[in-house]
């Protein structure tokens, strides 16, 4: 089997099961269900992802990587660090506030593979070195809990917009909050 067919099954597979997943929750998502999903037998599953578990994994991982993708994308081609920071906290706002986020919180909460866990780290320490970068540009000494500080704040405006609030107005708000804050520990 070339590995273009073997991509493009395991791109099927992950579609089915994250169709599934929206469609009826994470713990909906099986083997079983995936092989009639696809077509594919339920061996024939097994040949792509060693268990259901591998599966959820892989839509993590593969999550987590266009996060970073996309926001570094964005970021690169700046050079103020403020306007890095105010793009960071926009774009992974975008992401936390999207529907499927709710879908990969739930994965995360599944027990990983030993070796997707470590993937999953190294992808999340990606994510933040992209907040990391320009805060510590900034000159602010205690950079671990400043970019906590806007993470949550991200985390709090996203719970918001999932609760009813207007994405636009959040959005400014949460960045403004970001930014004022990084000030203030920068004069501080």
């Amino acid at each position: 089997m070339t590995s273009k067919i073997r991509d493009n099954r395991q791109a099927e597979i992950l579609d089915a099961a994250l169709s599934e997943s929206r469609a009826n929750g994470v713990e909906s998502l099986t083997m079983s269900r995936l092989a009639q999903l696809t077509g594919l037998s339920r061996p024939a599953i097994y040949q792509y992802f060693s268990s259901r578990e591998h599966v959820l994994a892989e839509l993590l991982i593969d999550d987590l990587a266009d996060l970073v993708n996309e926001i570094d994308q964005h970021i690169s081609q700046i050079g103020d660090p403020i306007e890095r920071i105010r793009v960071w906290v926009n774009r992974s706002l975008l992401y936390l506030a999207n529907g499927d986020h709710s879908i990969i919180r739930e994965i995360s909460e599944t027990s990983l593979p030993d070796q997707s866990r470590e993937v999953v780290r190294v992808l999340h320490g990606q994510f933040m070195m992209s907040l990391i970068s320009p805060v510590r540009e900034l000159g602010i000494t205690a950079i671990d809990s400043a970019c906590h500080m806007v993470y949550s704040a991200v985390q709090s405006a996203a719970k918001r917009i999932e609760a009813g609030f207007e994405f636009n107005s959040e959005a400014k708000a949460a960045e403004n909050f970001a930014i004022a804050g990084l000030l203030g520990i920068q004069k501080g």
